[in-house]
């Protein structure tokens, strides 16, 4: 039934024209100026309606909307453009550093391949998962493709955080799996990481005491003895190191163009950040070079006066170079009639086979010492490897158990 027009007062915020009932409202927009996020509100009109009723209940509806804070509009903001302002904003509020933003963008760059021109409204979650089943028809990797779509997902929840979106297009897709294949006859199952077996690096410590400078071989036996990564040690400060309680805090590892142009970054990942302890063999190795050290600082010129680093490079108080490290390693393998294919990084994985061999260290405390993620499979191939023995003997312990 049509309402007559009469002088009587309209509810606020409604209007009528020909007989029609239309409702308006303002509502929150963002707006990008020159790559920067605007926040402004643009006003807004409902359809027509018939009766004055239908426009009151259209108009509770949106401050119903707005209590939730469901009402949002965005104007013509492309993925590729919200892609730019959250890398930013991540970047920032996370304190993230080079190596993940550099990640991240890469993610980001995929993304837009396919997306950067859409708005971010128009993004489905149906599309978003063809587009995760293209990339697996194209022969991307499982970890190529759980990092895009981690960027995709992070970057789609800022917005929906801003009010742009009210769903993540990404909650509820899935990475395709690999399709399990049977091994051919003579196939290894997987191929193991490079370490040295227990005599090996004997051999290898023991011929580096006499080949290397002190600077080096300390640098050896730490890397053997704790599993750290070799940035991690090349970052370590004197500051890092309580040799009362014989512990190491990693906290950072040391980047950069040359031993003279370096910055810190922060470790690999959370877990990374941890406190080691370590033995009487390391502490006598730092007590060396500690010494050695104190004597160089009388005499050395253009020692580095910003950081107090443990190892160093051919520069004083400069920190270790990381190629100069593989080539001193490479001339002891020779000299040791040792393998060659192995890298400063086999003494990491190393630790993790001598660490294994003994029956009273788990693998969670094995995971936690090298700064290794629950889940590591570099971590848990080589600690199964190295325990198949104690495993094949569970059959033993099972039958000694159900019988007595």
């Amino acid at each position: 039934m049509t309402r007559k027009k009469t002088d009587e007062k309209l509810p606020t915020n409604i209007r009528e024209r020909d007989g029609k009932f239309t409702y308006r409202y303002r509502i929150p927009i963002t707006k990008i100026i020159n790559g920067v996020e605007k926040k402004d509100s643009k006003e807004m009109e409902s359809p027509r309606f018939d009766t004055l009723g239908e426009a009151e209940d259209f108009g509770i509806l949106i401050k119903a909307q707005k209590l939730k804070k469901e009402l949002f509009y965005s104007e013509k903001i492309t993925v590729s453009i919200w892609g730019k302002i959250w890398l930013k904003d991540y970047e920032l509020e996370q304190g993230i550093g080079e190596e993940t933003v550099r990640l991240r963008d890469y993610g980001l760059g995929k993304l837009n391949e396919v997306f950067g021109a859409f708005q971010l409204r128009d993004v489905t979650q149906n599309a978003f998962q063809q587009f995760l089943n293209k990339l697996k028809a194209e022969g991307f990797a499982r970890s190529s493709i759980s990092l895009i779509k981690s960027s995709a997902r992070m970057m789609f929840s800022h917005a929906v955080v801003k009010g742009l979106l009210t769903v993540n297009p990404t909650d509820g897709t899935t990475i395709p799996k690999d399709k399990r294949q049977a091994r051919k006859p003579g196939e290894k199952r997987v191929v193991l990481p490079k370490y040295l077996e227990k005599e090996e690096l004997k051999a290898f410590l023991q011929l580096s005491r006499f080949m290397m400078h002190v600077n080096y071989w300390a640098l050896f036996i730490v890397l053997a003895y704790t599993g750290l990564r070799i940035r991690e040690a090349a970052g370590l400060q004197w500051e890092d190191i309580d040799q009362q309680r014989k512990t190491i805090d990693i906290n950072k590892q040391v980047k950069g163009t040359s031993v003279r142009k370096y910055h810190f970054a922060p470790t690999k990942n959370i877990q990374s950040e941890r406190v080691i302890s370590y033995g009487e063999t390391v502490q006598k190795a730092l007590s060396q070079l500690q010494t050695w050290q104190k004597n160089e600082r009388l005499s050395a010129k253009g020692i580095n006066p910003k950081d107090n680093f443990v190892f160093w490079s051919e520069y004083p108080g400069y920190p270790i170079s990381v190629n100069s490290i593989a080539r001193m390693m490479q001339r002891v393998l020779e000299a040791g009639n040792l393998p060659l294919n192995l890298t400063a990084h086999s003494f990491r994985h190393t630790h993790v086979s001598l660490l294994a061999s003994n029956p009273k260290v788990s693998l969670p405390e094995i995971q936690a010492r090298i700064g290794h993620k629950s889940n590591s499979k570099v971590t848990e191939l080589i600690y199964l490897h190295v325990t198949k023995h104690r495993q094949m003997q569970m059959a033993d312990d099972f039958e000694w158990a159900i019988n007595n």
